[in-house]
């Protein structure tokens, strides 16, 4: 069900975001802000998110693994199990 409120509230905090945004790029414009390090700073901080992700999904999927390697047998999941265990002991 829709909400009016939850609408109009939306709308606002969007409205705030585009200002945000107007404001942060006249800021920008202006020369206060030294190019070369921006470009870098975003640079090292989308090193930092990939390396995140890539490390988040790697840790995630090993303790996925470890739990089903602890299952001896459960129904349906049995030769899924089976089947990573054959290639992990490769």
């Amino acid at each position: 069900m829709y909400n009016k409120k939850m609408g109009s509230k939306n709308k606002l905090q969007e409205f705030e975001l585009l200002e945000l945004g107007k404001k942060l790029q006249q800021f920008y414009d202006s020369g206060y802000v030294n190019k070369k390090q921006v470009i870098w700073f975003s640079f090292l901080k989308g090193l930092a998110s990939g390396f995140g992700a890539f490390l988040g999904g790697t840790i995630v999927i090993g303790l996925l693994l470890w739990i089903i390697s602890l299952l001896n047998h459960v129904p349906f999941v049995d030769n899924i199990v089976d089947s990573l265990r054959h290639t992990l002991n490769k």
